[in-house]
C-alpha cells in the first residue's frame, strides 16, 4: 500500500512539475509618472467626496485623458451631461475624438457651442474657439462616415494634432507649454 502511496505522490510531483507556467500577465489599469498618478487619485477621491462638482468632475475627466483613458473620462462627465456646462461638452468632445468616435465628438462640441452662445459673456472666448474648432474638425469625417479603423495612422495623427491645439494653455499656432504673446 505505501508503495502506491508513493506511486501516486510521484505522479503528482510529475504532473506538477510538467504543467505549463500560468499564462496571464498583469498590467497596471492605468500607466503614467508619480505625479499624475497622485494627482489622478486625488481628483477621484476629492470627486467621490463631492460628487455633485462639476468642475471636479471635468478635472478628473482631464486627468483621465492625460493617461490615455478616454472612456473613464467618459464615465466621469456623464452624469454631468445635461447640466448645461460648456467645459462637460469640450471635455467629453475630446474623449470621444481620442476613440475616434466623430459623430459622438461633433455632437459634443456642438452642444458645447450652443450653452456657450446661452451663456453669453460667462463664456470665454478661448473656450468658446477651441468648441468650433473641433465641431469644424470633425465634422467633415462625421459627415462623410470615414472610418477610422481602415484610414488609422492618417486618422489618428489629425486628431492628436488637433487634441493638441485645444488643450488650455496652448495658443493656436504653437505648440502646448509655450507661453503665448497676448
Amino acid at each position: 500500500m505505501t508503495r502506491f502511496l508513493d506511486l501516486i505522490a510521484i505522479i503528482i510531483v510529475g504532473v506538477l512539475v510538467l504543467l505549463p507556467a500560468p499564462g496571464v500577465v498583469v498590467f497596471p489599469a492605468v500607466a503614467g509618472d508619480k505625479t499624475d498618478l497622485d494627482r489622478l487619485a486625488s481628483l477621484e477621491d476629492a470627486q467621490l467626496r463631492t460628487p455633485d462638482d462639476v468642475n471636479g468632475a471635468v478635472e478628473l475627466a482631464r486627468g483621465y485623458l492625460r493617461v490615455e483613458q478616454p472612456g473613464w473620462a467618459l464615465a466621469a462627465l456623464a452624469p454631468f451631461l445635461d447640466r448645461r456646462n460648456h467645459q462637460v461638452h469640450q471635455v467629453a468632445s475630446s474623449a470621444h475624438a481620442t476613440r475616434l468616435d466623430f459623430v459622438q465628438a461633433l455632437a459634443q462640441a456642438e452642444q458645447g457651442i450652443k450653452i456657450c452662445e446661452a451663456e453669453g459673456a460667462a463664456c470665454p472666448v478661448p473656450s468658446r474657439i477651441r468648441l468650433e474648432y473641433l465641431a469644424g474638425l470633425f465634422r467633415q469625417p462625421a459627415l462623410t462616415g470615414t472610418d477610422p479603423f481602415k484610414e488609422g495612422s492618417k486618422v489618428r495623427q489629425m486628431v492628436r494634432e488637433a487634441l493638441r491645439s485645444t488643450k488650455p494653455g496652448a495658443t493656436l499656432g504653437q505648440p502646448p507649454g509655450k507661453p503665448g504673446t497676448p
